[in-house]
């Protein structure tokens, strides 16, 4: 059993779930709607224990407020909890998350990035198996023809979109706009 601390964030694109363990941030994953269930079975919400510190996540959610009050962003990645990833996975993600803000790549590209030139169906599977869909940017890699395609992150291609629009200041502009 996996013991984690559940912390959940608002966001423009619903409550973001953040699953604490001692070894850092496990995962984090958009809730479907309000009510979805946010423990998996396996599972057990800490919210008592003191592990992350609380100045952990307290960072952690400014993190989050800052990544959606702007267009360009950087997450700090030194605290993820990489158990159970396999090496190559590893790799993919570390080449993925180096994608700048509002920039996509293939899944050809990111592979050559990665070392495996040929590996492209390989990294989207790693790609599909992300914990952290919003801190290491899968939402940036696209398929060969430019074309959004394979987000398994809550809320599919749309919430894919949505990402590379916030991060292209799309987003921000249209938020500005209709506050007038």
């Amino acid at each position: 059993m996996i013991t984690t601390k559940i912390q959940v964030i608002a966001t423009p694109l619903g409550n973001l779930v953040a699953k604490w363990t001692k070894q850092g941030l496990f995962s984090v994953q958009f809730q479907n709607t309000p009510d979805d269930p946010i423990k998996s079975a396996g599972q057990a919400d800490l919210s008592q224990s003191s592990c992350p510190p609380e100045k952990t996540l307290k960072k952690f959610e400014k993190s989050v407020t800052k990544y959606f009050s702007t267009a360009k962003f950087d997450w700090d990645l030194a605290g993820l909890d990489w158990t159970d990833v396999p090496p190559f996975h590893r790799r993919v993600l570390k080449a993925c998350s180096e994608i700048d803000s509002g920039i996509t790549v293939t899944y050809g590209e990111l592979a050559r990035r990665s070392g495996s030139p040929l590996a492209a169906r390989a990294v989207g599977q790693a790609m599909a198996r992300n914990r952290w869909p919003l801190l290491i940017p899968c939402h940036r890699v696209v398929g060969c023809s430019g074309k959004l395609t394979g987000y398994s992150g809550t809320g599919g291609l749309l919430t894919k979109a949505r990402l590379l629009q916030h991060e292209r200041g799309e987003l921000i502009g249209q938020q500005i706009a209709a506050r007038r």
